[in-house]
């Protein structure tokens, strides 16, 4: 979940810490932006809360980021990024600053804890408008391959699912969105099996194209290495984490040496199976992948648009247990004006 207050209480510190040291910046100023001031402006009760919350984190950012101090070329860009889905493949993090002079930027979220979350279609629905229901069954299916690692799909991935998708054909004359309510239809026939689909076909990929873990992660990850930060409400506490993989963050100017050490990409897959649960359940819509280095990702099943009968993919990634990759720092909350 983000904090959308938060996000603003990060911009305005930004501002703060910028201005006192007479750093040029400007926001952009598009719609989006002017969502989080509205937003900022009419909300009383908490944004000064927020406030403290955030200027601890964001000076100790600063304080590993010296290129944001830099008063030399083009002011300073601060880009709010949350609703812009043109971004989403480019970054994570809902604030993003930078020098594009100089190819130098990164991000901050907000975002609970770590994990990255995104959505993929499975397959989509020919939909017949002159009439009450929904007919003629699925009609196209995603190749998720070749939409993550430019690597299609196999053969036998499409007649798994296509051979799913027959076997749902004798009900697809109902209205789906009555039909989405059976659980047993829905997971037994449809969810369940897609997903066992996908066990089999992800260990395929994996074997014959070694460059695959890089480029999920790097799909799902974002071409800009970003901070996390997350208040701890009783500990009166910010604590922040980071994500180097690309080794983005902690540059110094004329110097190669790195601030925040490098964390890097997974390069192996070690395990696909259906998740399991506090007590030892085992999930009927939920893969889990384990890769080396303590990468994971978590892909959850479930349907889009009850009205329509699209599926989509809902994923999480989840961040190494490392002390650059969980969290690097805690900050008390700024003390009350």
């Amino acid at each position: 979940m983000i904090d959308k207050i938060l996000v603003e209480a990060c911009v305005k510190a930004f501002k703060t810490i910028l201005e006192r040291e007479n750093v040029p910046y400007f926001i952009k100023d598009d719609e989006e932006a002017q969502y989080f001031y509205n937003l900022w402006e009419e909300t009383d009760k908490e944004r000064g809360l927020a406030y403290r919350q955030a200027l601890p984190a964001i000076e100790r950012i600063a304080s590993h980021e010296p290129f944001l101090f830099v008063t030399d070329g083009e002011p300073l860009c601060i880009r709010l990024n949350y609703l812009d889905r043109q971004l989403e493949r480019d970054s994570f993090g809902e604030i993003m600053l930078e020098r594009p002079d100089i190819d130098w930027r990164f991000s901050i979220s907000v975002k609970n804890d770590a994990k990255i979350l995104s959505a993929l279609p499975v397959a989509d629905r020919e939909l017949d408008m002159d009439k009450d229901v929904i007919k003629n069954s699925f009609n196209g299916i995603d190749d998720f391959g070749y939409r993550i690692f430019g690597i299609p799909c196999s053969n036998d991935y499409f007649d798994d699912v296509n051979e799913i998708l027959m076997n749902i054909a004798p009900r697809d004359s109902e209205n789906w969105a009555e039909l989405i309510k059976d659980e047993k239809f829905i997971y037994g026939s449809l969810i369940t099996p897609m997903l066992e689909a996908m066990k089999r076909e992800l260990p395929r990929i994996f074997k014959f194209h070694p460059e695959a873990p890089q480029k999920l992660f790097d799909y799902f990850y974002g071409k800009i290495d970003y901070y996390f930060i997350k208040t701890i409400d009783e500990l009166e506490a910010t604590r922040i984490g980071c994500v180097n993989a690309r080794g983005m963050l902690g540059c110094m100017p004329n110097n190669t040496n790195l601030l925040t050490p490098k964390t890097g990409f997974p390069s192996e897959l070690l395990e696909v199976r259906f998740a399991t649960g506090k007590y030892g359940e085992v999930s009927r819509n939920t893969l889990q992948l384990s890769f080396d280095g303590g990468w994971a990702l978590c892909i959850t099943m479930q349907p889009v648009y009850d009205t329509y009968g699209e599926f989509g993919f809902d994923l999480q990634v989840y961040l190494p247990v490392t002390p650059y990759g969980s969290y690097r720092d805690q900050v008390d909350w700024a003390p009350e004006a």
